[in-house]
């Protein structure tokens, strides 16, 4: 009843550029509900999701968590894109993005259980779907509040405080994966728990627009549909950075995903003391990360540029990628995680922000955001479509090509980001 009381005091927002300094309460709340989404998610995705299937099919790990990757992508690519251009439809007396966050949190914590007990691949595969799908919902609900609320001289500061929650989540996701390993049910579920209540918290906080009725236009199927494309002719510099972010995520995701079974190949690590290594390896990555993205996301601020930042990223990305792929003692591949996690800081401290200043219309935010987050998904889909043609090469195993070949494509998603005009 109290949440009800809170909406209902909210005024009708016309879908304009904010203007108005958000709050440090309101910015603190939406950290929360970021690293909460991602607490939950996240571990999954680099250490427990790899663990299951071991578990279930360790001769045919690398090409089982490939179909459980790529599949899960597909459904990630379309849900947030229909999810999002749902929420921007959305007249609920709650709001426009807090039906779908409320949503997605019961559900995606509701499909963590799912995941936690699928016993063959079948079942993980669609577990994992599920799982996609209900967190992007929650995630077209989240990611449009960031252009809705943050007028543009806070952009980049809120964008590397939203960027850093994805490294914190990472740490804090190892530590509790490694704090109940081999029990990987409660590895999984766990971190549900801190889904629901940090979420909880933020919708309370949330000043939600609201759209009224009648601005509502009749729903068209084929116009919905339409919707999905913009021009490139029409919004060059928004095309610019979806295929930027595109190349620069591929090249990221080469050495994360398969960083675990990396160590578990070339260091002669195991399923019972592979996930201390990969706490190290978190823990030293955000150490990096966390500071670089908060110092040069006010920096960018100061400076008013972005793209300067995304190079030196990308540069630093290729540095890593080599350094790991031929790293012969797991102590070098320490020191690839540090140079990963300046690169990954200097790139987080802008990347909200750049795309918060190229969407082409304030009225469709969250479809537009659903759109840019394709440039997430794909990759996901791409990698481990890809990443078994590299690991073949010379007989197998190959992970030196793997990322190598990351680290090429992350530099060229660099250099295509240099090319839009409306951002410095």
């Amino acid at each position: 009843m109290a949440a009800t009381a809170s909406v209902t005091a909210e005024e009708s927002v016309p879908p304009a550029a904010p203007e108005r300094l958000v709050t440090a309460g309101f910015q603190t709340s939406l950290f929360f509900a970021f690293l909460g989404t991602w607490t939950a998610l996240l571990p999954a995705t680099g250490i427990t999701l790899a663990l299951k299937v071991n578990q279930i099919d360790p001769a045919g790990k690398a090409t089982s968590l490939s179909l459980v990757l790529g599949v899960g992508a597909f459904v990630a690519l379309v849900a947030q894109n229909i999810f999002g251009a749902l929420s921007d439809r959305t007249s609920s007396r709650f709001g426009m993005r807090r039906p779908w966050i409320l949503g997605g949190m019961v559900t995606g914590a509701a499909s963590l259980l799912g995941l936690a007990f699928a016993s063959n691949i079948p079942m993980l595969v669609g577990t994992w779907a599920l799982t996609q799908l209900t967190f992007n919902i929650l995630l077209a609900g989240l990611n449009p509040v960031i252009p809705d609320q943050v007028p543009r001289r806070q952009l980049g500061r809120v964008s590397g405080l939203i960027g850093i929650t994805q490294v914190i989540a990472g740490v804090a996701g190892a530590f509790l994966a490694q704090a109940f390993l081999p029990d990987l049910t409660a590895a999984i579920l766990i971190p549900g728990v801190a889904l629901l209540v940090l979420v909880t918290v933020f919708l309370f906080v949330l000043k939600d627009r609201r759209l009224r009725r009648e601005d509502v236009a009749p729903f068209d199927l084929l116009l919905f549909l339409k919707a999905f494309w913009t021009s490139p002719r029409k919004a060059p510099d928004f095309a610019l950075a979806w295929v930027s972010r595109l190349l620069v995520t591929f090249g990221n995701m080469t050495l994360a995903n398969y960083q675990l079974y990396f160590l578990l190949d070339r260091f002669g690590f195991t399923q019972a003391n592979v996930g201390q290594a990969v706490l190290l390896l978190t823990l030293i990555g955000a150490a990096t990360t966390i500071p670089t993205s908060i110092l040069l996301g006010r920096l960018s601020d100061r400076l008013g540029r972005r793209k300067m930042f995304v190079l030196l990223s990308a540069i630093i990305v290729a540095v890593a990628h080599i350094v790991a792929a031929m790293a012969p003692s797991f102590a070098v591949f320490v020191i690839a995680a540090v140079v990963a996690g300046l690169a990954l800081g200097a790139y987080l401290a802008v990347d909200q922000a750049l795309i918060a200043e190229v969407l082409p219309s304030r009225g469709d935010v969250a479809k537009d955001m659903g759109v840019l987050h394709l440039a997430n998904v794909l990759p996901q889909t791409l990698v481990p479509v890809t990443a078994p043609l590299f690991l073949m090469i010379g007989g197998g195993d190959n992970y030196a090509a793997l990322f190598i070949g990351g680290a090429i494509v992350a530099i060229i998603g660099a250099i295509v980001n240099q090319f839009i005009r409306s951002v410095r």
